[in-house]
């Protein structure tokens, strides 16, 4: 029953809901992708449809985000202003997001050029807020490795290292698999074979829960 509950408690937050649609979306598209099975492929659609249908709202979490973050002045020149492009990309992309939405319902009819144009604008984005995050994870691991070497160190100070290579493993998998969806010939765009773009993306979510859960652990009580 305490597994339950604990399921229960992680799928209450919007956050943690979409990590757990997250993983068995791509979860299905490996399935489905490795063994040729299009039913499971057609399940992971439905599942990235309703990710992408809950993130029309996400605006204002990003926005909350970018307000309370600034400049990020205080974080140096060089790594503030990456922070506050960070939240910049993310809302374009959501922008991006809700005018295929339009499109892929018929509300938004435009001609080839301009849909290729906003779906190409799309992965983009997504790419760059994802590399960006990367950039700050490794940031993070740094400043983790820093601590962890420091003689006054906390007790905590291996787990959060720990922590934070987790988090740049699975930032690194993210922009794998999210810039093999630009097109061919944009870095490494449309190189990947499907199953294996998903696998990225599997492991990635299986990742994320880890990291979840072991940062729960970390919170001060």
């Amino acid at each position: 029953m305490e597994l339950v509950d604990e399921f229960c408690n992680l799928l209450q937050v919007h956050t943690n809901r979409d990590k757990v649609v997250y993983l068995a979306c791509y979860s299905l598209k490996f399935w489905g992708a490795t063994a040729k099975r299009p039913d499971l492929s057609t399940a992971s659609a439905r599942l990235a449809a309703a990710r992408a249908a809950t993130r029309l709202f996400d605006d204002a979490a990003v926005i909350k985000t970018l307000h309370a973050y600034g400049l990020g002045k205080q974080d140096g020149p060089w790594w503030g202003p990456l922070g506050t492009s960070h939240s910049i990309f993310t809302l374009a992309f959501l922008q991006a997001e809700k005018l295929i939405f339009l499109l892929d319902t018929g509300v938004l009819i435009l001609d080839e050029r301009k849909v290729y144009t906003i779906r190409t604008a799309h992965k983009l984005f997504w790419s760059l807020f994802t590399f960006v995050g990367f950039l700050r994870t490794i940031r993070a691991l740094h400043i983790a490795a820093q601590n962890l070497r420091d003689p006054e160190r906390t007790k905590c100070a291996s787990a959060r290292f720990t922590q934070a290579t987790l988090t740049s493993t699975k930032s690194l998998l993210d922009v794998i698999h999210v810039v093999s969806w630009l097109p061919r010939g944009w870095l490494w765009g449309g190189a990947l074979q499907s199953s294996h773009a998903a696998g990225m993306a599997a492991l990635s979510g299986v990742l994320g829960l880890i990291i979840h859960y072991r940062g729960k652990k970390l919170v001060p009580r």
